[in-house]
């Protein structure tokens, strides 16, 4: 039997969107943040508020089933420890956070031996998944994926999620997922360095909206780039790239012994600074602030 209620805790930028999406399609949120206003935030779109993690587990029916979308390590890690305190044989817990994937193993045999199960959910959308859906990639038991898959539908848009194996191979794919992210946006801030250098002058916001139609290149991150140079602050906007994902990629990457060298220029790209910088200056604020577009990343002001 379906369980139509969840748990979640993290009522972030991300979060929040997640559980009004699947509130939206007919399921129940209980939902837990650490700041208050969240919680009222959530409550206000329907959603069952719950002010301490033994709240919201006690708002729960039998066979639990919580989603964490909280930073990777030290939180993630202290919820999964609080909450199997209070969980039962059979209970399920769902990892969104964007973490290395040993993190997950590490994780599932935690919950293991308390007879609880464990996902791993790379989870990519951003600010936009709340309209257009949010792409899941699952890790994890696969004979307990059933009884989460009908929220993973609820979340996604078609044929936008998928189960990949045992636990950490969901954070595994998300990943290798953000190591193109990343390739693919230096590839755009060196388009749009490289014309920038010719004179006389090429307009590089035409060019980027003509590449946009029917080229080769189009795509949601090229119309983002578009939409990035025509803010009225882009030129105001600094070269700090913040992310809190490169370690945890370049860990995947070595831990596979992958070969990827344009991620590697990619992210020596993105840690120059000073003089070094000097001849990406357009091209670092152009990643900034795409990032910012497609997941709310914030910017520095220069």
């Amino acid at each position: 039997m379906k369980n139509d209620k969840m748990g979640f805790i993290g009522l972030g930028r991300m979060g929040l969107g997640m559980s009004e999406r699947i509130i939206k399609n007919k399921l129940q949120v209980v939902g837990y943040n650490r700041s208050t206003e969240r919680i009222d935030l959530l409550k206000k779109k329907k959603g069952i508020p719950a002010y301490s993690v033994e709240e919201l587990v006690n708002k729960l029916p039998n066979k639990k089933i919580i989603w964490l979308m909280l930073p990777a390590g030290g939180p993630t890690d202290d919820t999964i420890k609080k909450l199997i305190k209070f969980l039962n044989k059979g209970d399920i817990i769902i990892d969104g956070a964007n973490d290395f994937y040993k993190n997950a193993e590490k994780h599932s045999k935690m919950c293991n031996k308390k007879g609880i199960h464990f996902f791993d959910c790379g989870v990519s959308g951003g600010v936009w998944g709340l309209k257009n859906g949010y792409t899941l990639m699952v890790g994890g038991p696969k004979s307990q994926f059933k009884y989460i898959e009908h929220f993973c539908k609820a979340l996604a848009p078609k044929k936008g999620y998928g189960y990949f194996g045992p636990a950490g191979s969901g954070h595994f794919v998300k990943s290798v997922h953000n190591i193109v992210e990343y390739t693919y946006l230096q590839g755009l801030a060196e388009g749009v360095e490289l014309l920038n250098k010719k004179s006389p002058k090429i307009d590089i916001k035409k060019a980027t909206e003509v590449w946009a139609p029917a080229s080769v290149i189009n795509s949601w991150l090229l119309d983002l780039t578009n939409k990035a140079l025509n803010r009225k602050d882009f030129k105001n906007i600094g070269t700090s790239i913040g992310s809190v994902t490169i370690k945890e990629l370049q860990d995947t990457k070595n831990s596979v012994k992958g070969y990827a060298p344009a991620f590697d220029v990619a992210v020596k790209i993105i840690k120059t600074k000073g003089k070094q910088e000097n001849n990406f200056k357009l091209g670092k604020r152009t990643i900034a602030a795409v990032r910012n577009e497609f997941g709310g990343h914030a910017v520095v002001k220069k």
